[in-house]
């Protein structure tokens, strides 16, 4: 049946019960009496209008059950994008195996680093003086820290140790750098 014909036959039928329903007199010009007459008792015309509604009632679900609903779908939410977390570069460069490393990233992670002590020494002085500072090894106590940007390389018997236990010193001495910088920050 058409879509449109249902709908018509619906809203006329939902039309005429609302007429019944709240305007005075016009419930006396249905013939009820007669249809009670005709089925033998007033409960039998209720049974025929129940057994009415669960027969449209049954068209309806097997119609929903049998088609297709086509209906639109949602837009896809919107995400956030996803973004590296700060220093996983350098992360991942201390991660490496010690001959995994190159000259561009060890040259890399100093200028990062020294940058970074440079900025973190040079709270109240003036630039060049922090650079100094870092360069000369003044910027820390600790030594590895300060011969590490200073590029000092440590004595042979240091490297020896570090490369038996699958380190170099210059992921050694990142390493102490970023824990010499965390502890000045997490001073502050």
């Amino acid at each position: 049946m058409n879509r449109r014909v249902v709908t018509t036959g619906a809203a006329i039928a939902g039309a005429v019960a609302f007429v019944l329903a709240l305007v005075p007199g016009v419930a006396a010009l249905v013939p009820t009496a007669a249809a009670v007459d005709a089925v033998g008792n007033d409960y039998f015309l209720l049974s025929a209008f129940g057994a009415v509604s669960l027969a449209v009632f049954g068209w309806m679900a097997l119609r929903r059950a049998a088609g297709q609903v086509a209906q639109a779908d949602p837009p896809d939410p919107e995400t956030v994008p996803d973004a590296p977390r700060p220093g996983s570069r350098f992360d991942e460069r201390l991660g490496r195996r010690p001959w995994g490393l190159d000259d561009a990233d060890r040259r890399a992670l100093v200028e990062r680093l020294r940058a970074a002590a440079a900025h973190e020494a040079g709270t109240g002085t003036a630039r060049e003086t922090a650079r100094e500072r870092v360069a000369s090894g003044e910027w820390t106590d600790d030594p590895v820290a300060a011969r590490f940007l200073a590029e000092r390389p440590p004595p042979l018997g240091t490297r020896l140790r570090l490369a038996l236990r699958g380190d170099s010193w210059t992921q050694h001495g990142a390493r102490a750098v970023a824990t010499e910088l965390l502890a000045r920050s997490d001073e502050r």
